[in-house]
């Protein structure tokens, strides 16, 4: 008899490729109804889909700008329709992605979950300072969090060992042998896009930033400021849509020659295709926040992955660990006084000595856990 598995992950499936990655394992077996909750995105993404798992049930997100009774309503639909249809379904084991995904699962447990393990899963750090500032609901979410489902929890799992210990640290009802690590990598396929599109690099150095940006939170101003001094030396392309205006703003006003920006970003199963046909991948973040500061990010993963070096800011402790590697470089970079022979002295891509690292190896015994 297949077991049932209901995955609600509030926020947007398409912009967190690390949970897409796991449906897309889960859906390789054949042991298993999965009923998936989420919400539509409202940015123009391409919709997740997947031919082998049907049930994906989305209602609409709240937006910025809109009415907060219409905002509240969108709120009170998702909890409302998400708990009904779990009461319907009643899964054997439940897996649910941050605290946003809390409301229905709550009062599941409370009224009919005895039978039904609980998995938990977080993308990000979310510090106690960050949910007593943060969204009122949200704010109540955690707290049934550590007052009721931490104990029912067969695992809770964060995507790194810095990350737990900050979160046993912010809740310790929650035992060490609760928490599991599960690193953001991509796919397996990628290790064949990589191969198809590996290309040989030139005298110039194509330098690439996928993801969010920020002018606060990010050093992209420093960066787009030191591409320019290198005279065509190094060129520079950004993909990214998820921008505050003001940034968005500065990289049009740049109008340089050697850096390019694609506002409409880059949709992540096209990665693999792009990413090889340049030598190196930038990671610019501030570290302002916990969060970021021990965060080894998914875009490491999908740079090392497609062959690239990769230079990331000094001030991101969670990717000390993976600058060993000689062959692409993995290099920290204080992008507030770049030493430029550092990093111009090796600019070749390498297909041989990488080491890739692929969603199915940590995914695949984590599934068989949920589905057993």
């Amino acid at each position: 008899m297949k077991k049932k598995l209901a995955v609600i992950h509030y926020l947007p499936l398409e912009f967190y490729p690390p949970v897409t990655n796991l449906l897309n394992c889960i859906s390789e077996s054949n042991n298993v109804i999965v009923q998936v909750f989420s919400t539509k995105n409202n940015k123009g993404r391409k919709p997740y889909k997947n031919k082998s798992l049907d049930n994906i049930y989305r209602v609409a997100a709240p937006k910025e700008k809109e009415n907060i009774i219409l905002r509240l309503f969108k709120y009170m639909l998702f909890n409302l329709s998400v708990f009904f249809k779990l009461c319907f379904l009643r899964p054997d084991s439940i897996l649910y992605y941050e605290s946003y995904s809390v409301g229905p699962v709550y009062w599941y447990y409370r009224l009919f979950g005895k039978k039904t393990k609980l998995y938990i899963h977080y993308h990000e750090y979310a510090s106690s300072k960050w949910y007593e500032r943060g969204m009122k609901l949200v704010k109540m979410y955690h707290k049934q969090e550590q007052t009721f489902l931490y104990e029912k929890a067969e695992s809770i799992s964060q995507t790194n060992k810095d990350r737990i210990k900050l979160f046993l640290k912010d809740n310790p009802m929650v035992s060490k042998n609760q928490m599991i690590e599960l690193p953001n990598y991509p796919a397996k396929s990628w290790l064949q896009e990589f191969n198809d599109n590996f290309q040989e690099s030139a005298e110039v150095v194509k330098t690439v930033y996928v993801g969010s940006l920020s002018l606060k939170d990010t050093y992209i101003q420093e960066y787009c400021e030191w591409v320019e001094k290198q005279k065509g030396k190094v060129t520079f392309d950004i993909y990214a849509y998820n921008l505050h205006q003001d940034t968005t703003d500065y990289l049009i006003k740049l109008n340089s020659k050697w850096i390019n920006f694609n506002e409409k970003g880059v949709e992540y199963n096209e990665m693999p295709k792009l990413l090889p046909k340049y030598n190196v991948g930038v990671i610019l973040y501030k570290a302002n926040t916990d969060n970021y500061k021990y965060n080894a990010p998914n875009k490491l993963f999908e740079y090392m992955a497609c062959g690239l070096e990769v230079w990331y800011s000094d001030k991101m402790l969670g990717i000390i660990n993976y600058n060993k590697q000689s062959s692409p470089r993995i290099l920290s970079v204080n992008f507030t006084d770049i030493k430029t022979i550092d990093l111009l002295s090796s600019n070749k891509l390498s297909i041989e000595n990488h080491q890739h690292f692929f969603a199915e190896v940590v995914y695949m015994p984590y599934i068989n856990t949920l589905i057993s």
